[in-house]
């Protein structure tokens, strides 16, 4: 049908990051696997095409979560999203002559069984699986999350760590046991 590609918004997005431990996959230069808070377990492809108002050929560097598509595809569809929605509408800040200085979304919070992590604009916290002290990396300057900063930035640490909590306190506990947690909050 002409102009369907105008009016149909196409999203592709995988699922976490490869599984390494079945040697099928590389994440390389991320370190991780699917199942783990390392950036090579969350960080994924993220494709969204809609010819006429989305620009082609741009790589967003951007914080942008699968929380965010639920939003976006409402008011593709012409509706209003919930105000309590977690996601953010992408399209305005995809739209050309966006701004791309301004982020997309502050932070973003993980916990995952005895994982947890919390990202804020280019720091991350982590506390990954079988480790109960804090991580903490700035993925500006390591990507490959090989440099943890906790000791020398303590400060930091302590200022996402009441972050994550604060987030922490909002959420129910797990009602089903994931990845060997037990199901009880990672405290």
């Amino acid at each position: 049908s002409a102009g369907l590609e105008e009016r149909t918004l196409i999203v592709f997005i995988s699922d976490n990051g490869g599984p390494t431990r079945e040697l099928t996959s590389s994440n390389h230069p991320l370190r991780g696997e699917k199942g783990a808070l390392l950036e090579g377990g969350i960080r994924v492809p993220f494709l969204l095409q809609w010819k006429g108002r989305v620009p082609a050929g741009v790589v967003e560097p951007r914080m942008v979560s699968t929380l965010d598509l639920f939003p976006t595809v409402v008011v593709a569809a012409g509706a209003a999203p919930a105000a309590n929605l977690d996601g953010v509408d992408l399209l305005p800040h995809l739209a050309a002559g966006a701004a791309t200085g301004i982020p997309i979304r502050a932070q973003h919070y993980w916990r995952v069984g005895p994982q947890a992590a919390l990202r804020a604009g280019d720091w991350k916290l982590l506390r990954a699986r079988g480790d109960p002290k804090w991580q903490l990396y700035n993925l500006n300057d390591d990507i490959g999350e090989e440099r943890d900063l906790a000791a020398t930035q303590p400060a930091k640490v302590a200022e996402l760590e009441a972050a994550w909590r604060a987030l922490d306190r909002q959420m129910v506990e797990a009602l089903w046991p994931a990845g060997g947690g037990g199901g009880r909050r990672a405290r």
